[in-house]
């Protein structure tokens, strides 16, 4: 009776003031362990309720070969984890992680950089099911562009093996797994949720056997944002398709085709000098979308994409499985802003086709995993009438060796990776070692170094070290992870490398602790970087805490698997160099509260609210975008005709 009195409290108090939040179907209760993520070895990418249950053996006994994550020592963080949280987009997946930050542009829809292992743009792999994602032109990507309803799960590389995937040398690996399920009956379902200034997303899936052993996929979304403030309306369209073909339990054949048409207004946040002569207190205006004016009041900027990849998942020998794939990426980036008669257009065309492999074999207590890519780029860049065509043609192979040992007790392994730039004739390296051990059940602990190659200074290898250990039962769990790593960082982009380019260091804690008891679940992710030689890095939070407390449980008669509570955020202070205008600003810590609530009905329907920045805080993390003041949002994820 307790149990429904307070269910009953937490589901009709936030709907005196209209509105809910976001997520998925579920099937598991959500308790502290899949509340957050499990850096465990060996592990699948996660199954929810719907995929638990569709990836069964079909009719004719053809049962479906399902990828697995890149390494056993990664962090993977399950679809339970973000089920229940608030989420626009798949960046905001990343906040799980305990060594994340997103440099938040305030508004919707924005590109905003994400820092993993303190390192952002031109740093991180994005790995989409092991292909790399990212726009060869920045070697970067805007996380709005991977749709976030289509990710099963999505791994964190341990720092010291970020350099092993994908084509360049980048020392973060992020690899986002698609959901990937076989359906024996036609399944549909839909997502929507909407809040204040326009803001709705609309997401429908449909799967379904069409042949005896073809199975096909289609999934369509549209987010879109009005514009508060000058020139800051957004709107996306992503599909994408999949046709799976299992040839025997040996071999499946797939093909898949996604679409992202994107719009933007890049407004480069307001314009505190204008303000300045105006009135000294730059806040009374700042926070006011009808007044305050913006730097760019026209700049637009709008993305096509086409990806096309046709993958063979295959099991050879006993013990083994081979992941082949053929890729072709197609890229538009086109930025127009004008002043009065002066027009400013400036496009990126990238086409990258490529191919990759990833093949791994186990050999009584050995196991071999050997990686190779071919890739071959165009880009071609115009500003106004000036053309510029660059050919890039890169292939890398590598391999990893790892013994179980003592029962599993202990697990060493080695790692190599050579990259070779075929069209400027060097090539880089990387090399490490890093062991995992396994005391009980439950705990692991990781150690790893690293070192790769530096090409453009005279540093001869920068070096990643990283040691963290995990436990986790029903009611506990703490993951916590020490990291040091080198990196490279544009100083000046206009100059050409080694001089517009530096080399910084960072280091960085990371902690998240989880308990339950009883109905009452607390949750908290914190991270501190340390000072290097009497600095920390720029863009960083000197450190960063998110805690909540809810109520979590299975209620009337385990109906209804609930969520809910108030989550605090502070993100310490942050010493800035990326101003519009090229000042160096320091921005004072920050904090707000929100009340969440989350709740899935008989594992078919799950309904969302959000209240954000309760006490309505004025705040910024990105000078000069204004974070969201005090909204409501609602949302339902419904399965349908199953």
């Amino acid at each position: 009776m307790v149990k429904q009195l307070i269910a009953v409290l937490f589901l009709t108090g936030p709907y005196t003031f209209s509105q809910p939040a976001d997520s998925l179907t579920s099937g598991s209760q959500n308790t502290a362990v899949d509340s957050i993520i499990t850096p465990i070895p060996n592990i699948l990418p996660s199954q929810d309720s719907l995929s638990t249950t569709l990836i069964t053996e079909l009719p004719d006994t053809i049962s479906p070969i399902q990828r697995e994550p890149l390494t056993s020592t990664s962090t993977i963080i399950e679809r339970q984890t973000f089920l229940f949280t608030n989420y626009r987009y798949a960046g905001d997946l990343l906040r799980s992680f305990p060594l994340n930050f997103i440099k938040d542009q305030g508004f919707i829809g924005q590109p905003n950089e994400s820092f993993i292992y303190g390192i952002g743009n031109n740093g991180v792999n994005y790995l989409k099911d092991g292909i790399l994602w990212n726009n060869r032109y920045t070697n970067s990507l805007d996380l709005n562009h991977i749709q976030s309803e289509d990710i099963d799960s999505i791994e964190i590389v341990p720092s010291p093996r970020g350099f092993l995937y994908g084509p360049y040398n980048n020392p973060v690996t992020v690899n986002f797994i698609s959901r990937d399920f076989a359906s024996p009956e036609p399944y549909s379902r839909i997502k929507y949720y909407e809040g204040p200034s326009g803001e709705a997303m609309i997401d429908g899936l449909f799967n379904a056997n069409i042949f005896k052993r073809w199975n096909f996929g289609l999934q369509v979304t549209n987010r879109k944002f009005d514009s508060t403030y000058t020139n800051s309306a957004f709107s996306i369209w992503q599909i994408n398709t999949k046709l799976k073909y299992f040839l025997s339990n040996s071999v499946n054949i797939s093909a898949y085709y996604g679409y992202v048409d994107s719009k933007v207004g890049l407004n480069d946040g307001i314009d505190v000098d204008s303000i300045s002569r105006i009135t000294d207190d730059i806040n009374s205006i700042l926070y006011e979308p009808l007044r305050a004016p913006v730097v760019s009041p026209n700049q637009k900027l709008e993305t096509l994409q086409h990806n096309f990849v046709l993958r063979t998942l295959a099991k050879p020998f006993d013990n083994s499985k081979l992941d082949l794939s053929l890729y072709y990426r197609y890229s538009l980036a086109e930025q127009s802003q004008y002043w009065d008669s002066l027009n400013f257009k400036e496009n990126w065309k990238n086409k990258s086709f490529g191919t990759l492999l990833n093949y791994s074999n186990q050999f009584d207590f050995i196991t071999l995993q050997l990686l190779g890519d071919y890739e071959r780029v165009n880009t071609e860049v115009v500003e106004n009438n000036d053309d510029y065509n660059d050919n890039h043609e890169r292939f890398s192979f590598g391999g990893v060796l790892t013994a179980s040992l003592l029962d599993n007790f202990i697990m060493p392994s080695v790692y190599y990776k050579q990259n070779n730039h075929l069209d400027q004739n060097y090539n880089s390296h990387g090399m490490g070692v890093d062991i995992l051990f396994l005391p009980t059940q439950n705990q692991s602990v990781y150690i790893g170094y690293s070192i790769r190659e530096n090409i453009y200074s005279d540093v001869d290898y920068m070096p990643a070290f990283e040691i963290g250990t995990c436990y986790e039962n029903l009611n506990l769990k703490w993951d916590i992870k020490y990291f040091n790593n080198e990196y490279y960082n544009f100083d000046d982009a206009d100059l050409e490398p080694p001089l517009g380019r530096i080399i910084i260091e960072v280091r960085g804690l990371g902690l998240i602790l989880n308990y339950k008891l009883w109905l009452i679940l607390l949750e908290t992710n914190t991270f501190y970087f340390f000072e290097v030689d009497d600095t920390r890095s720029t863009e960083v939070p000197e450190w960063q805490f998110v805690g909540g407390l809810y109520v979590n449980d299975l209620f009337f008669n385990d109906n209804l698997d609930l969520k809910a509570g108030f989550k605090f955020s502070y993100t310490g202070k942050i010493n800035t160099s990326q101003y519009y205008w090229g000042n160096d600003l320091t921005i004072e810590p920050t904090n707000k509260l929100d009340f969440t609530l989350a709740g899935e009905i008989k594992k078919l329907a799950i309904f969302y609210f959000i209240w954000e920045n309760l006490f309505d805080k004025q705040y910024y993390i990105t000078p000069y975008y204004p974070m969201p003041g005090s909204n409501l949002r609602f949302g339902l994820a419904w399965e349908l005709f199953n």
